[in-house]
């Protein structure tokens, strides 16, 4: 008991210390010896669990309603009815709170516990007792889900009249001001009677209870029942009243003393406001709900809840944005669009610049090792399981690889669920989680400082219910904004859900047949032609995209809907950013003085077209053979470590495969030749010194975009990781195109072109390559490359079956090498096969399909 009550100390142990002290005890209170004493202890018991912090709520909330029917086994209403009443009313107060089972079944068993205290609780013998549980009562009725809602109400009503007859104000003035602000809110919902007598009458309750709950006495209590007047007050549009009173509670309820009750109150003056035109307070109001929001993140400890948080609280960004363009604020509208996206990704991205140094606590680097661990677990399981793969799931394909929408196998599930319990583990430690370290919100000034060329402008985006917005930022002057009216969350950014990402998870020649006429739809959504008449003096766009938006190849959009000739990538050099605050993290990064590139190649020997890439590469880069990863027996993960460990390797060229999951992103992953490097392994990785990272590999940049605007891809992994500038794609690209685009750009490289202007420059050459120039430039090459490659194919089978007759590995290793050389000379084959065609082409590469995936995001 004492531990319970304790003050000093951490509230969560001394709950912990209490139930081991009961448990203690029960060891001798046993319910043969002791029954009374046992009971009493059950009782307490399960108290502490009621209220215990520590473990699930809703199994300490079981484990408390188990100890309650253990100690009405012993306290009979016949032997012990005092306690026995006392026992059911906590009862009935645990099944009222209780989270498994149904609800509405739990709120009949709550009240069916209240009904039996009463039997025992009599007004005339325990009249403080039967007024409590009258007051329970009525709070669970007002609550029931089962039976007619009026009728509900006016049983809730009904009890809490009869708890007056006893709380009056003379002799329990604190429990009669509850149960008139109880009494209240029953008449604010009640649905018998005159709607606005009702209303009146709930007015007046409340301010019977302002004469106990004074501002100077009950401080809290006063605050809620200005914000509950406020409501009604709204209600009834006394608009004055209701903005006095919302204000009124708005100076006890702060962000930092109690943010969830500000962010309530502010948001309901905010809503009261915005719906008056008041623009200005609607602003002030939102601002305090946000600072409340954002408080609120910074109490939360672990990253499910700091999204919950943001989510919930979105419609207040949305508003105060809208609110702020209403008064021609633009400046203040970006400044809360960036305090609303992509949160998780700005705290995991200040965690890394955390750790300047690349050092990683010791604790941390304990369970990266467990992490690591369930990883290989999982790349033996998938390795096992390949050759039970029917043979539609094992057909060659010219592509790098495709999107999963879920684990292979319940084996698999289980250990990356595992995987996620460590990831939450290695969160807590975070030094941004853990309240050490909070990240400062980025300014307008700053964001228009992030701009470091007169032609050059921020397009930021913004989705609304009802709008979509582009923000435009130069250099210098005012923003701008071009707004897309009608183009919001249902009718544009889930249009793009239904046209643009389901298509591609489902039949994606489809989606490619379809895709020249999506990006013309998007055009004309956005009003293009008419953004592009704003951008007259502007030759380069940062691009910070929102929601489904940050997977649409903007540099593909036609400017002109009606001809379609002109691209926007025609017209400026386009990059991207996830938020403006990325972009300023990318930028105070160290500038590297000296460039060694790194290559992975073909970790699997399933994609010849990147032994052609590399290699032209390599030669073009003069890259050292000690820093080219090349195949099965080199890109291994322990080589791909120490690459990225290297203190002289600032860049890294990866062309292999990679796989985006939609359903788990951090589970997307890197595939090298004994294993995966998952997007939460290169989150948790520190690599200061890396600068520009080129992801030749499918979908490094495609990620199922949440709610809160975070673009958990493989990408932003490496912008996580320390990274500067990352080029990714957004979907499965070509085998054959992409060499050819990776050459192009790292010779606008090699001319001393800028990484987005290279890669833009690349685009276009692709796009408008003719078949005879690729003829010409490409085609013996790529020729000479393809057969050697076969010809490496050939003698690697014939080595593997000389392995396999002298026992060295098992059937099972056999048939699975057989199968990806077979798949490897087959992709090789049917390159070569096309050739023809690509040559005969007028432009073989001209569909957005070959080029447009490839994006450049941080520095340009």
């Amino acid at each position: 008991v004492a531990y319970s009550d304790r003050i000093r100390g951490e509230r969560a142990a001394n709950l912990e210390e209490s139930i081991f002290c009961y448990r203690l005890a029960l060891e001798v209170y046993t319910r043969a010896a002791y029954p009374e004493d046992w009971a009493r202890t059950q009782m307490n018991l399960a108290i502490a669990y009621n209220n215990r912090l520590r473990g699930e709520r809703a199994a300490n909330l079981e484990e408390s309603i188990f100890c309650y029917r253990l100690a009405l086994e012993v306290r009979t209403r016949a032997t012990y009815p005092e306690q026995w009443a006392t026992t059911q009313v906590n009862l009935a107060i645990a099944y009222s709170d209780r989270i498994r089972g149904e609800r509405a079944a739990n709120l009949e068993e709550s009240i069916k516990c209240y009904r039996l205290a009463l039997e025992v609780y009599i007004r005339e013998a325990y009249p403080e007792q039967w007024a409590m549980t009258q007051m329970n009562l009525a709070t669970a009725y007002s609550d029931r889900i089962r039976g007619e809602r009026a009728a509900n109400l006016e049983e809730s009503i009904k009890c809490y009249r009869l708890a007056l007859e006893v709380r009056t104000r003379e002799a329990y003035p604190e429990d009669w001001a509850r149960t008139q602000m109880n009494l209240a809110n029953s008449y604010r919902y009640r649905i018998r009677g005159e709607r606005a007598a009702n209303l009146e009458e709930s007015i007046e309750y409340y301010r019977l209870a302002l004469e106990v709950y004074t501002r100077g006495a009950y401080p809290e209590q006063w605050a809620t029942t200005q914000s509950n007047l406020g409501n009604i007050y709204a209600d009834i549009d006394r608009v004055d009243e209701a903005i006095h009173c919302f204000q009124s509670a708005l100076e006890i309820r702060t962000p930092e003393g109690y943010p969830i009750d500000c962010l309530t109150t502010a948001r309901n003056l905010g809503n009261l406001a915005f719906g008056q035109g008041e623009w200005q307070l609607a602003i002030d109001s939102y601002n305090l709900a946000i600072q409340a929001v954002e408080t609120s993140r910074t109490w939360a400890t672990d990253d499910e809840n700091r999204q919950r948080i943001i989510r919930e609280a979105l419609s207040v960004y949305e508003n105060v944005i809208q609110s702020c363009i209403n008064i021609g604020r633009i400046d203040r509208a970006i400044e809360y669009g960036e305090r609303a996206r992509s949160r998780q990704l700005v705290d995991l991205i200040a965690t890394a610049d955390f750790y300047k140094g690349g050092e990683i606590p010791a604790e941390v680097k304990t369970y990266l090792t467990e992490y690591e661990t369930l990883e290989r677990k999982i790349d033996r399981l998938r390795n096992n399981q390949y050759t039970d793969k029917p043979e539609s799931q094992r057909q060659p394909t010219a592509n790098r690889n495709h999107a999963a929408l879920a684990a292979d196998t319940a084996e698999i599930r289980q250990l990356e669920a595992e995987k996620q319990t460590i990831w939450g583990k290695i969160r807590a430690l975070d030094p941004i989680l853990a309240g050490q370290r909070q990240v400062l919100d980025i300014d307008f000034p700053i964001i228009q400082s992030l701009i470091r060329n007169p032609h050059t402008a921020i397009l930021s985006f913004y989705t609304t219910d009802n709008d979509t917005h582009i923000f435009i930022v130069r250099q210098d002057g005012e923003p701008q904004i071009h707004t897309c009216v009608g183009q919001g969350w249902q009718t544009f950014q889930m249009w793009l859900q239904e046209r643009w990402l389901i298509p591609y998870a489902g039949n994606r020649d489809d989606w490619i047949s379809t895709f020249p006429t999506v990006l013309i739809e998007i055009a004309q959504r956005i009003q293009i032609d008419n953004l592009v008449t704003k951008l007259t003096d502007i030759s380069e766009l940062i691009i910070i995209p929102h929601l489904l938006l940050h997977q649409i190849p903007f540099a593909a959009l036609p400017v002109s809907v009606e001809t379609g000739d002109e691209l926007l990538s025609d017209r400026f050099t386009i990059h991207y950013a996830p938020s403006c605050q990325i972009l300023k993290y990318c930028q105070d990064r160290p500038i590297v003085d000296r460039v060694q590139y790194g290559i992975v190649e073909n970790t699997n020997g399933t994609l010849p077209g990147a032994i052609f890439e590399c290699q032209e590469i390599s030669t073009m880069l003069n890259i050292p053979g000690e820093y080219r990863l090349e195949g099965r027996k080199q890109s291994t993960l322990a080589n791909f470590q120490a690459l990225l460990d290297n203190a002289l390797v600032s860049d890294l060229h990866l062309a292999h495969h990679a796989i985006s999951r939609f359903d788990n992103p951090l589970e997307s992953a890197l595939i090298l030749a004994d294993g995966n490097i998952s997007l939460a392994q290169l989150m948790m990785s520190r690599f200061p010194r890396l600068d520009e990272v080129f992801l030749s590999c499918c979908e490094t940049a495609l990620g199922n975009i949440t709610i809160t605007d975070d673009l958990l891809t493989l990408a932003t992994g490496f912008l996580c990781a320390g990274a500067r500038t990352v080029i990714g794609t957004l979907w499965s690209v070509s085998d054959l195109a992409t060499p050819l685009l990776a050459i192009f750009y790292y010779e606008g490289r090699q001319a001393g072109n800028g990484r987005a202007d290279s890669l833009n420059q690349a685009q276009i050459r692709l796009r408008q390559l003719t078949g005879k120039e690729f003829e010409d430039n490409h085609r013996d090459y790529l020729e000479e490359s393809l057969n050697a490659y076969i010809r490496v194919n050939g003698a690697d089978r014939n080595k593997l079956k000389q392995q396999f007759n002298r026992g060295e590995f098992s059937r099972e290793t056999l048939d699975r090498e057989s199968e990806r050389l077979t798949q490897a000379r087959t992709l090789a084959i049917n390159f070569i096969d096309q050739l023809d065609r690509y040559c005969q082409a007028d432009r073989p590469f001209a569909h957005p399909y070959y080029w447009a995936a490839f994006t450049c995001q941080g520095l340009a």
